[in-house]
């Protein structure tokens, strides 16, 4: 984690047990993005998701929080399939982009997660928010 004025970076990786293009299915298929890309205890309706696979797409997601809708609208500024893609986020945060790398290694995906540009606020759980993602997304890689 790096810290420079109000914003920082947070990478995190994780090694899961299933082939990337399975992996990237889950990341690109709503029905399935919305049983893991929350934290536990957060819940994203089906409705509220909007993945155009292509650079210029949307990437957006509603979070509820408490109670509390938090609309997450951001666009694909990379897209390489089964490979990566970047999406950045301007109303989260100006210079806020988020990259996933998805990359074939002995055993499953190493997913390599970089977000730039974070308020430092929400820095304190990047690690704990993006452990339960992973967790979730093992399980439903599990179900097959």
């Amino acid at each position: 984690m790096e810290i420079s004025g109000e914003t920082g970076t947070f990478t995190i990786s994780r090694i899961v047990a299933a082939p990337v293009e399975r992996v990237w299915e889950a990341y690109m298929t709503p029905e399935q993005f919305v049983q893991f890309w929350a934290p536990v205890m957060v819940e994203i309706p089906l409705d509220s998701v909007v993945i155009e696979p292509r650079v210029g797409g949307r990437f957006e997601c509603t979070m509820i929080v408490n109670g509390e809708a938090n609309h997450n609208a951001g666009t694909f500024v990379e897209f390489v399939e089964n490979s990566h893609f970047r999406f950045g986020e301007p109303a989260f945060s100006e210079g806020f982009s988020s990259i996933m790398a998805f990359t074939s290694v002995e055993g499953g995906t190493q997913i390599d997660v970089e977000q730039v540009g974070i308020p430092v606020e929400f820095l304190g759980g990047a690690n704990e928010g993006f452990t339960s993602v992973f967790d979730q997304l093992e399980a439903l890689l599990a179900k097959g």
